[in-house]
């Protein structure tokens, strides 16, 4: 009996550690700006997205478990060496860059991160002058349709308002340091 009590607060203990979406390096990225706009999904809350009940986008979304979506603001003190840092930050966390892609505007990075031949974490870097987005992802996305999941969630009438007041709020903010300075 002792054996099964162990056995059981041992998984109680170690299960919410091994099935968390996010890396250490988007934690600490959203610690540091944490005005970043932040959004998790579930596989539920994704197939809610799915409003036109679209077979392609149920079939693109069948491997996520959990997703966070971080969007930062790069004109708040984002460089291109923290870019390279926060991907240097996830080969750490044994992450392989996989694919570097363009897209309407944004260039796509993906790392993936693999256990014996099986995808187990993948995290999508789309980044454009004024933002970084992160798709920290729990499962996987088939390569050849990481920006299909990009469009649709930016396409997403909920998440594309969210979206357009987190740039808008950022653009009043810089506004009104221009005028402070001045």
């Amino acid at each position: 009996m002792k054996t099964v009590i162990i056995i059981v607060w041992s998984l109680i203990l170690i299960w919410p550690a091994t099935t968390s979406a996010q890396t250490e390096t988007t934690t600490a990225l959203h610690d540091r700006f944490d005005d970043a706009l932040s959004l998790y999904f579930y596989k539920n809350t994704l197939r809610m997205l799915n409003q036109t009940e679209n077979k392609e986008f149920d079939e693109l979304i069948k491997d996520i478990e959990k997703m966070k979506f971080l969007v930062i603001d790069k004109s708040n003190d984002f460089q291109s060496a923290d870019y390279k840092r926060l991907v240097k930050d996830y080969n750490g966390e044994e992450y392989e860059e996989i694919m570097t892609s363009r897209f309407q505007g944004k260039n796509f990075d993906v790392l993936l991160k693999e256990k014996n031949g099986s995808t187990k974490g993948m995290v999508v870097l789309a980044n454009d002058s004024t933002n970084l987005y992160v798709l920290d992802i729990l499962g996987k996305v088939e390569l050849n349709k990481v920006t299909k999941l990009f469009s649709a969630i930016d396409d997403s009438a909920e998440i594309g308002k969210m979206i357009k007041a987190f740039s808008s709020d950022h653009d009043d903010r810089d506004r009104l340091r221009r005028i402070n300075r001045n």
